[in-house]
């Protein structure tokens, strides 16, 4: 029988220039990593500047092309991001981004306009709604569907939330309604009846504007030893757990943050990961005493019965432990157990040029940039908030050369095995039969749905760039919209691959 390999559905030229773009990149990666190359981790100066402190500002982009800059532009972007929005406010500039309940409203609503504070239908919330306060129901993490138990037994909890860029481009295209932008989320299922917009084929370079941003929080709910440590960043907030009718109110710590930022020389997004530095030790070295003193947050040395790391037990507290600090692929155990001695071995992460120009670059400007920050922020005068930030570390991070699209395994650069080990605890050594390494371009790729009911007759859709966000898996399915089959026609719309009439 003649073996049917899908292909994905677009046209021949279309086809013809992804592919030449793609391996001009393979082939000319040695050159692209030594480009990026960089001193030997003893020697490495990757440094942070005061400036993002005294004077924070919203990096336009990327200065360089040297894997240095990558970390340095997410530390700075990171630390705009935690300033309060005007002097002796609480409200910081992330919490002003809009959630994604705000978006993604019932049937007949319409989103929270910019710069109001939503509240979720499921609750009633605090009578004095104030920005930055946090409502959640998301204890699923993305991947594997589990949620990651705390030693209190309580879930954490997550947020997605985008800045005003991307709002008004998921708005002005009427992409917070299901039937609009439903061929955008990979991992929902058409209901029956449902006929939606064929992004795909009518919008194929549909893309977010440069300049959006979109954060992914996770929040644990803080004990009062927790709260007292004020090692957290802490902020008062309302989160329901599965079975539960309504919310309760509690004090919320931020144990992780993804950063997820589009740049005009990166359209595949520079995707970013902090944690907190007293989540979890290294895989690798368990006994080792938490960094910040007190107790590791998710790793319980005195566990007894069942305590496998890294699994998800029903009605039990997940053992959690870093599995590739920083990252590296090449620190801790490879998928499947493979060594570089294996045959065959991970071919990408044991090949000798992907190692010197890609991994240990990466490795050691993270570490580099890590303790700088450290040494920064621990030298402002005493009682400035900005302290409280030298308690997280930017422990992964990753692109393409170039911002090459699509982001396939051999042109990505940086953190290979990037993950956050309070958002991807269960999969951070990738899934079953994986050769490689597994980080966010693993989910957010250019992969859309099979179209066909059978194998022979499967087709893999290429998505637009907008489909590398996953907010889209957050639509209310009850929503309509686009009753014509078509993206509502607009100046916005149009000028990020929408309809032109």
């Amino acid at each position: 029988m003649k073996k049917i390999i899908p292909q994905r559905r677009f046209s021949i030229s279309a086809a013809a220039v992804i592919a030449i773009a793609v391996m001009s990149v393979i082939t000319a990666l040695p050159s692209i990593a030594q480009a990026q190359q960089n001193p030997t981790p003893s020697a490495v100066v990757c440094n942070a500047s005061p400036t993002w402190v005294s004077n924070p500002s919203l990096p336009g982009d990327v200065q360089n092309t040297d894997n240095c800059s990558f970390q340095q532009y997410m530390w700075q972007t990171m630390l705009y991001l935690v300033q309060p929005v005007a002097r002796g406010s609480q409200v910081r500039q992330f919490e002003t981004f809009m959630p994604s309940y705000g978006i993604f409203v019932d049937p007949g609503k319409t989103p929270t306009p910019w710069g109001t504070t939503p509240k979720p239908t499921y609750c009633k919330g605090p009578s004095n709604l104030k920005q930055g306060y946090v409502f959640s129901n998301l204890t699923l993490q993305a991947g594997v569907g589990q949620p990651l138990i705390d030693k209190s037994l309580n879930r954490v909890f997550y947020g997605v939330s985008v800045n005003k860029p991307a709002y008004d481009f998921i708005t002005g295209c009427g992409l917070q309604e299901a039937q609009c932008s439903l061929s955008l989320a990979p991992d929902l299922v058409e209901p029956v009846g449902y006929k939606v917009v064929d992004i795909p084929n009518l919008y194929p370079t549909l893309a977010f504007p440069n300049s959006s941003m979109e954060l992914k929080t996770a929040w644990k709910i803080l004990t009062r030893d927790e709260l007292a440590s004020k090692t957290f960043y802490s902020t008062k907030g309302s989160v329901r757990a599965p079975g539960k009718n309504c919310m309760e109110n509690v004090d919320l710590g931020l144990v992780g943050m993804h950063i997820v930022s589009k740049t005009p020389t990166h359209p595949e997004f520079i995707w970013a990961t902090f944690e907190h530095r007293n989540n979890a030790p290294y895989c690798s070295k368990t006994e080792a005493q938490p960094p910040l003193g007190g107790n590791w947050t998710f790793y319980d040395p005195n566990c007894k019965g069942n305590c496998t790391t890294n699994h998800y037990a029903e009605g039990k507290a997940t053992q959690v432990c870093t599995m590739h600090p920083w990252g590296d692929p090449t620190q801790g155990t490879m998928p499947n157990n493979l060594t570089c001695s294996s045959t065959p071995p991970p071919g990408y992460i044991c090949d000798p040029d992907t190692q010197k120009y890609v991994i240990q670059p990466s490795t050691a400007n993270l570490q580099a940039l890590d303790l700088s920050v450290q040494k920064m922020l621990a030298a402002l005068p005493s009682g400035d908030a900005n302290k409280l930030w030298a308690n997280y570390s930017l422990v992964g991070n990753v692109w393409t050369a170039k911002g090459t699209l699509p982001p396939s395994m051999q042109v990505q650069v940086g953190a290979l095995s990037g993950a956050n080990n309070s958002m991807e605890t269960y999969v951070q050594n990738g899934v079953s039969n994986i050769q490689n390494p597994y980080n966010c371009f693993s989910c957010h790729n250019l992969d859309g749905k099979n179209q066909g009911q059978s194998l022979n007759q499967a087709v893999k859709v290429q998505l637009p760039p907008a489909g590398l966000s996953h907010i889209f898996n957050l639509l209310n399915l009850k929503t309509k919209g686009c009753s014509t089959g078509v993206l509502p026609s607009n100046r916005m719309c149009a000028a990020n691959g929408g309809p032109t009439k």
